[in-house]
Parts: C-alpha cells; structure tokens; sequence
C-alpha cells in the first residue's frame, strides 16, 4: 500500500507515461488532494467574485484571475495518466476512460472502475506494484528498480532473515567466491 509521500511522487515522476499500472492508494492519494486543493480553490474564487460584485465592479474576466483553472491546467495531464495506469492495474485498457462522457452514469461507472481492486498477477501491463509484495531480497539485479523500492527495503531493515534466506546468501556467497575470487588466487 502506498502512503501518501511516495503516491504523490509516483503522480509528479509518472506523470507522462501511459504505460504500467497504479494500485488504488496510488490513486486515491493525489485523487483526494486535487480534490481539496480544487474545492479550496473553488471557494476562494467564489469569494474573489461575490468581493467584485460587492464593490459594484464586474469579476474579472481573465481566466488566470482565478485558482481553478491554473490548477486544473497544471494536473489535467498528471491525473489523465494516473487514471489510465489505475485502470491498467485493475486489468482493463485505458479506452475505459471514454467512459467519463457517458451523460449522467460516466462519472459514477468511473468512479467504480478506479475503486476495483488490482489484478494479483501479471497482466498486459506488467507486474503489480503493490511495495509490500515487493521485497529486495525476491527481486533479482536484472530487474529495474525505482525510488519506491528504496522505501520498501528501508522498512525490512528491522527483519530478521530466515534460516532459508541465511542459507541462500551463503550459497551466493560461497559461488561468487568460487567464480571470481578463488580463480585470481591460482593464476
């Protein structure tokens, strides 16, 4: 599950990539934060125009006068794309999010698509991306890593490791001894 901190920088560093999946607190975080954020932004600018009315003037006509729209102008790519990794993780194509123009029921048919639950397998987008699945020890070098992973081996620090996992390190150990150290030894 993804905290709040590391859903916002996977919203802001992913913001431009269609591709892979987001898991529903990914989502939901940024989700729940644009959400306040445009109400706050709403309210102020309600105020900005009952203060012009007031005064007897008329409410400005920029459009920058106001919060809403640099708001929505600057997240509008960000939560286009979040939107379509969410529905990749859940097992369904980004076409999905035509859904939203459907008059009266796209907003709520959208909203029960983003709060379906994630595929537990691989599917045409990749792997889940669920950290507490995701361990440093099971992930082998070849496979890319990300800041996230970083987090998730910062919170098993505490762990002790099991007998198995002892003896998988000392077999890797001992082979990488016999492969690259024990051969500079004898010539």
């Amino acid at each position: 599950m993804f905290g709040p901190i590391s859903a916002l920088e996977s919203y802001i560093f992913n913001a431009f990539r269609l591709n892979g999946r987001a898991t529903r607190s990914e989502y939901l975080w940024p989700a729940l934060i644009y959400t306040l954020l445009f109400i706050l932004a709403a309210v102020i600018d309600g105020m900005t125009v009952a203060r012009a009315t007031q005064q007897g003037g008329v409410p400005p006509f920029n459009p920058l006068a106001y919060w809403t729209v640099p708001l929505f102008l600057l997240c509008a790519i960000p939560n286009f794309t979040i939107a379509i990794r969410r529905l990749h993780d859940s097992g369904k194509s980004g076409a999905w999010l035509l859904v939203t123009f459907v008059p009266m029921v796209g907003g709520i048919i959208f909203i029960i698509l983003m709060l379906l639950p994630s595929q537990d397998r691989e599917n045409a987008w990749g792997q889940p991306r669920d950290i507490s699945r995701e361990t440093g020890a099971k992930r082998s070098l070849d496979q890319k890593t990300s800041a996230l992973d970083s987090y998730a081996l910062l919170l098993q620090t505490d762990a002790q490791p099991s007998p198995e996992e002892v003896a998988r390190r000392k077999q890797e150990v001992h082979e990488y001894f016999v492969r690259n150290v024990s051969r500079r030894a004898a010539s």
